[in-house]
C-alpha cells in the first residue's frame, strides 16, 4: 500500500513538473511575442513624443500696437519682432481679453474669462493683485496652458513677470504660484513693476506737519506724562509702570506703522507705502525661494533672457517637447535699460524700452535657430493689452506707448486702443510667411490653437478627469494655416466687473456694440496725464448708452468715427442679436463677486510674506 502511495505521488510530481516547465516554456513564448509589440509601441511613443512641436511664448507688457515696425511704426526699431512677423502670420485684429494685467494673462493661460472666476477688480476695489502676500490668485481649479501641457508631457517653465498670485502659506511657506498651476520651473517676477522702485524710500517717516502723526505723537506724550504722575502720585508699583508705558510705547508703534505704511484711511485701502512695495513686492524669485531683495532693476531684462536661454538649451535635445513662457517686463513703467541701450531711440526711455525687449526676442529666437529648433517650435508673440497712454514720467518724458488709431488705451476694458493687440504666430514649415490675417481673434484662443497646432486633443479630452470646463477660445488654427475664419462668435469686453462692449464677427462682417463708454478729456482719447492715472471703469468718467447703445462696423470703421443711425435695419437687427445673446450670457454665466472685495484677502499681509535669508538687497 505503502509502494502504491509512492507511486502515485512520483507520477505526480513528474507530471507537475512536465507541466509547469511547459507553462514556463508557453510564458516565454507569449513574453517574446509580447516584447516587438511593445518596443514598437515605445518606438511609436518616443516618435510621437519627438514629433510634437517645442512652444514658445513671448509676452509684452502694456506695448502697444503702433508700437512695432510690422505694425506700421517708421521712429521705433523692432528688427527682430518684425522678423518674426515676416516669417509667420501677423494678426492685426487680435483682441485681449481685458485691459490690465492680471486679468489678461489669467484669460491668455486659462482660455475663460477671468470674471468667471473673480480675478477681476470692481466698484472701489483694486484693479489687479497689488500685494505678493495676499490671499488672492489664479484659483486652483482653473486649468492653464501649461497644466494641459504638461500632460502631454511637455517640460514646462516660466520666465518673468507672473501677476497670478503666489498663495503663500504661513511665512512664507509654500510660495509655488506658478508651480501650482503646471509649471514646473519659475524665474522671475511674481508681481508686477512699480514707479516707485526707482527712489529711495525710507522706513522711517514720521513728518510732524501732517496732523495724523501729530495725534499720535501728541497722544503717546500725554499717555507718558499720565503714567509717570500715576506713578509719583499713587506710588504704583515700578513693574506696573514699566509694563503700562511698554504698552504705550507698543499701541503708538502698531498706529504708527499701520499709518505709514498701509492704507486703510485712503480710497486705496489695498495698497501699501513706497517702503514696502519696494521691499516687499518687487523681488524676484526662482522656484519658491527669493533670489534678489528688493529688485535690481539695470539688466533685469538680460538676466531674464538669459534664463529662457538656459532652459532652451538645457531640453534643446530631450526626448521631451518644452514649453517656454516669457513674459518681459518691458515695456511696463518705470522704464529702465542698460547703459548701453539708453538713449537710442527718438522716443525717449520708452523707445529705449521696445528695442531692449526686442532684443530679447531676438536672443531668444536666434537660440532656437542654433539649436535646430526652428521647424519644430511653434512661436507666438503678443502684448497682454494696450498701451498706457496717460503715463508720463515726473521729469515730463511720455513713458506710455502708442496705440495706432485705435482710441483709448490700457485700463480701458471697452476702448478698442485698450484691448486691439500686436499678435504674431510662426512655425517654421507649418505655418505660412509673411501673411496677415485680419478677422478677429482673441488671447482666449492661445491654449485651443496652440493644443490643435501642435496635435493634441482638446483640453476636456487631454485631461478627463478632471470636471468639465467652459472655455471662451476658439482654436484658430485653420485661419493662420488656409485663412479659413472659425465659425460665427461673439467676444466680450469687461472694464473691471462691468461688460461694456460686444463684438461681433459673422461672415465677413464685424460688428461691436458698446452699451458704456468713457468719458475722454476734451480732445483726446485718455484721462489726463500721469504713471498712476487711468480711466476708471465705473463712475463720472463713465457713461452708460441704455437702450441706444453705439453700433459700429469695424470692417468699414474699424476707428469707431461713425456710428450707425439707430434707425436703420442694420442697427435693429445687429443690436438686436447682440441684447439677446448678453441676456441668455447673464443667466447662463453669472459671475461670483471679485476677489478683491475682501479686505482680509486683498491686503498685504506680512505673515505670509516670503523673504531671502539672510536678508540683503540685491542680487
Amino acid at each position: 500500500m505503502v509502494e502504491v502511495n509512492v507511486r502515485w505521488w512520483a507520477v505526480v510530481v513528474v507530471v507537475g513538473v512536465i507541466a509547469s516547465g511547459g507553462f514556463g516554456l508557453l510564458l516565454q513564448y507569449y513574453q517574446q511575442q509580447e516584447e516587438p509589440v511593445k518596443e514598437q509601441q515605445q518606438q511609436e511613443q518616443q516618435t510621437r513624443r519627438q514629433s510634437l512641436p517645442n512652444i514658445v511664448v513671448l509676452v509684452a507688457d502694456d506695448l502697444g500696437i503702433g508700437d512695432l515696425g510690422c505694425y506700421g511704426n517708421t521712429t521705433i526699431n523692432t528688427p527682430n519682432i518684425d522678423r518674426l512677423a515676416q516669417d509667420g502670420v501677423r494678426l492685426t485684429h487680435h483682441l485681449a481679453a481685458a485691459s490690465f494685467c492680471t486679468p489678461s494673462r489669467a484669460a491668455l493661460l486659462t482660455a475663460r474669462y477671468p470674471n468667471r472666476f473673480g480675478l477681476v477688480g470692481e466698484t472701489g476695489t483694486g484693479r489687479v493683485i497689488y500685494n505678493l502676500a495676499s490671499k488672492i490668485g489664479l484659483p486652483l481649479e482653473e486649468v492653464t496652458l501649461a497644466t494641459a501641457l504638461s500632460a502631454a508631457n511637455y517640460t514646462t517653465a516660466a520666465i518673468g513677470k507672473w501677476h497670478l498670485g503666489q498663495m503663500c502659506g504661513v511665512f512664507g511657506r509654500g510660495c509655488l504660484g506658478p508651480k501650482r498651476h503646471g509649471f514646473q520651473y519659475f524665474y522671475g517676477l511674481p508681481m508686477t513693476l512699480y514707479s516707485t522702485i526707482t527712489g529711495p524710500n525710507s522706513f522711517w517717516i514720521f513728518p510732524l506737519s501732517d496732523p495724523f502723526y501729530q495725534g499720535i505723537a501728541g497722544g503717546c506724550l500725554a499717555s507718558v506724562l499720565v503714567i509717570l504722575v500715576c506713578w509719583w502720585r499713587c506710588k504704583c508699583r515700578r513693574l506696573i509702570t514699566v509694563i503700562a508705558l511698554v504698552v504705550v510705547v507698543l499701541v503708538a508703534a502698531v498706529l504708527w506703522f499701520l499709518l505709514t505704511h498701509y492704507r486703510f484711511h485712503t480710497k486705496a485701502w489695498w495698497s501699501v507705502s513706497p517702503w514696502m512695495i519696494q521691499h516687499l513686492n518687487c523681488i524676484v524669485m526662482q522656484d519658491e525661494v527669493v533670489v534678489e531683495q528688493p529688485l535690481v532693476l539695470e539688466g533685469f531684462s538680460q538676466r531674464l533672457v538669459d534664463q529662457s536661454l538656459e532652459f532652451i538649451s538645457n531640453h534643446a535635445s530631450d526626448s521631451r517637447p518644452f514649453f517656454l513662457y516669457h513674459a518681459f517686463a518691458h515695456v511696463h513703467t518705470p522704464m529702465f535699460t542698460l547703459p548701453s541701450m539708453a538713449g537710442r531711440s527718438r522716443h525717449g526711455r520708452y523707445g529705449d524700452n521696445v528695442e531692449e525687449m526686442d532684443a530679447g526676442v531676438g536672443k531668444i529666437l536666434d537660440a532656437l535657430t542654433r539649436h535646430n529648433l526652428d521647424n519644430n517650435t511653434i512661436v507666438y508673440f503678443v502684448s497682454d493689452h494696450g498701451a498706457h497712454l496717460e503715463a508720463i514720467a515726473p521729469d515730463g518724458q511720455r513713458t506710455g506707448g502708442y496705440n495706432g488709431r485705435f482710441k483709448g488705451g490700457k485700463a480701458m476694458g471697452g476702448a478698442e486702443g485698450g484691448i486691439r493687440v500686436p499678435g504674431i504666430y510662426r512655425w517654421s514649415g507649418h505655418l505660412p510667411a509673411g501673411v496677415t490675417v485680419d478677422h478677429p481673434t482673441s488671447l482666449l484662443d492661445m491654449m485651443p490653437t496652440l493644443l490643435h497646432l501642435a496635435g493634441l486633443p482638446p483640453l476636456h479630452q487631454l485631461l478627463p478627469n478632471l470636471p468639465y470646463r467652459e472655455v471662451d477660445g476658439v482654436s484658430v488654427a485653420s485661419l493662420l494655416k488656409t485663412g479659413t475664419p472659425p465659425p460665427p462668435r461673439v467676444l466680450l469686453h469687461h472694464c473691471l466687473h462691468s461688460l461694456h462692449a460686444l463684438r461681433l464677427a459673422q461672415d465677413k462682417k464685424v460688428y461691436k456694440m458698446h452699451i458704456a463708454g468713457h468719458k475722454w478729456h476734451e480732445g483726446s482719447t485718455q484721462c489726463g496725464w500721469g504713471e498712476g492715472t487711468y480711466c476708471k471703469c465705473y463712475g463720472d468718467t463713465v457713461q452708460h448708452y441704455g437702450h441706444q447703445p453705439l453700433l459700429f462696423d469695424l470692417q468699414k470703421d474699424p476707428y469707431e468715427d461713425h456710428p450707425i443711425p439707430t434707425n436703420t435695419t442694420e442697427y435693429m437687427e445687429v443690436t438686436g442679436m447682440l441684447q439677446e445673446y448678453l441676456a441668455n450670457w447673464r443667466s447662463r454665466v453669472p459671475y461670483p463677486p471679485s476677489q478683491f472685495r475682501s479686505v482680509a484677502n486683498t491686503i498685504l499681509s506680512p505673515w505670509l510674506q516670503p523673504f531671502r535669508w539672510p536678508y540683503t538687497c540685491g542680487p
